[in-house]
């Protein structure tokens, strides 16, 4: 009997790997294989159970577990005339199959033939900030810079329950009204290119302008091995220039090395979960999605910038949203529920909530003298909700309000290929800083007739070189 059981379950588990890549495909799409280790070498702490998640897993996989059961406790397979000897060349062959679909969806093989070639790409193309003669005006200007968690254009214009609606609209309008870069010569945004295509490393990429590369499994992103630690961010920057620099976010930041990034670059104030369950404004067992949601992110940013503001020293308010986040999102109520998708309904609740907040900042005294910035962290990973859009082109959103461009021209705004990398100098430019060169790290100044490393080769050309291992990476950033 105890046999019986564990031969079930050892078909259970084959049947579970054998049809996994299809339930990974249907949710998440492609994934490169460098996300999933750098999962296992950042900090775990503040990981939370995505139930939606979970539920989704189950609901997919209890149906063909019954099956497999079903078809062992009947032995189904017997009045097929399949010998034991058979079964197992097939249960052979299936695993084989499902190794090429493993590396079809991660592209593991790409990553390890990557692995074995080098890449010029920095010694080129990387502008070294401290190398680089960046003037500030004599008057610093303030920064409010939010991530806008999955935020992509191409909500603008999906096909929803039989309509074509825009989850977007007040995001968009702030597009219009303002500053905003796009590929086309109307509403559009930045291309997600590899290393950048999940939070920490577009966190990374947008202050830093450099990927995440991974090329070893022996580094570590987190607190214990440090986190690029020869990388110069502009929160750095804006620190010797005597900026005070905080990150307000709605979940832990330890989790994938967040905190470690900011502390170490920028000596950042981190006000994260742990931290408003430390000071009493949440319960210690306050747990609601991946934290607290973005109704209490947003009045707990009204809170610090209005004590901020009351200091003479310009400041670096960098805050992340959550509510958008896949797999369903996160809606509270006082959303609108317009829709019977839930994730639509967070988008959208998401672009008011965004909207009513930076109509509260451009209301209060310190606005006069501070930009806002909000920009996508990348495309969000629903596979499911992506097949929705109309146009797949897809882009990741921007807007600057109340920026001071030194060389503004509309013509660097529009048909631009860019990417989240050029957010690095950009965001300084947009500070009346002057940038010797129009370029840092491997961005380029999109306010500026600097071109782009995407304008001057193909995405394609970049993400090899962005795969491939680099010396100057691993010897100056992380060593």
């Amino acid at each position: 009997m105890m046999k019986k059981k564990k031969q079930n379950i050892g078909y259970l588990l084959i049947v579970t790997l054998l049809v996994l890549p299809i339930w990974t495909g249907k949710k998440f799409g492609h994934l490169d294989v460098e996300q999933i280790i750098f999962l296992m070498m950042s900090d775990k702490q503040g990981t939370t159970i995505d139930w939606p998640m979970i539920f989704s897993f189950f609901i997919f996989f209890v149906p063909i577990w019954l099956i497999t059961l079903i078809v062992i406790r009947f032995n189904i397979l017997d009045n097929f005339k399949i010998t034991q000897k058979q079964f197992k060349y097939i249960i052979g062959f299936l695993l084989i199959c499902t190794l090429f679909i493993y590396n079809y969806q991660f592209k593991i093989t790409s990553f390890f033939k990557h692995n074995s070639e080098y890449s010029q790409l920095y010694e080129n193309y990387y502008a070294n900030p401290d190398s680089i003669k960046l003037t500030f005006p004599p008057k610093k200007r303030n920064l409010i810079y939010i991530y806008l968690e999955s935020m992509e254009v191409n909500y603008d214009d999906i096909h929803i329950e039989g309509v074509d609606n825009s989850l977007i609209p007040h995001l968009k309008d702030i597009a219009t009204k303002y500053t905003s870069f796009s590929h086309t010569d109307s509403f559009g945004g930045a291309r997600q290119i590899k290393g950048t295509s999940w939070t920490a490393a577009s966190l990374v990429a947008q202050t830093s302008g450099i990927p995440i590369q991974i090329d070893s499994f022996n580094v570590g992103f987190n607190e214990e091995m440090g986190f690029l630690p020869g990388v110069t961010t502009i929160g750095e920057i804006l620190e010797k220039e005597g900026y005070r620099n905080y990150f307000l976010i709605g979940s832990d930041a330890k989790f994938g090395g967040r905190e470690t990034y900011f502390k170490t670059h920028g000596n950042y104030e981190i006000l994260d979960l742990k931290h408003y369950k430390d000071i009493g404004k949440l319960p210690s067992d306050y747990n609601i999605f991946w934290g607290y949601e973005d109704a209490k992110l947003f009045s707990y940013a009204k809170e610090e910038l209005l004590e901020i503001a009351k200091s003479d020293s310009p400041f670096n308010f960098t805050m992340l949203t959550v509510d958008s986040h896949f797999t369903e999102g996160y809606t509270d109520l006082s959303c609108d529920f317009y829709f019977e998708e839930p994730y639509a309904n967070a988008i959208y609740c998401s672009n008011r909530k965004v909207y009513d907040f930076v109509k509260w900042i451009q209301a209060q005294d310190f606005y006069e003298n501070t930009t806002i910035i909000l920009v996508g962290d990348h495309l969000t990973m629903n596979h499911k909700f992506t097949a929705l859009m109309n146009n797949q082109d897809r882009r990741i959103y921007n807007a600057f309000i109340n920026s001071d461009f030194k060389n503004f021209d509309f013509e660097y705004m529009i048909n631009r290929e860019f990417s989240v990398l050029d957010m690095f100098p950009t965001t300084l430019a947009s500070l009346g800083v002057e940038i010797e060169g129009n370029r840092l790290g491997l961005g380029s100044n999109l306010m500026s007739n600097e071109k782009t490393l995407l304008e001057q080769m193909s995405i394609e050309e970049l993400e090899e070189m962005i795969s491939k291992k680099s010396i100057y990476y691993n010897m100056k950033f992380i060593e």
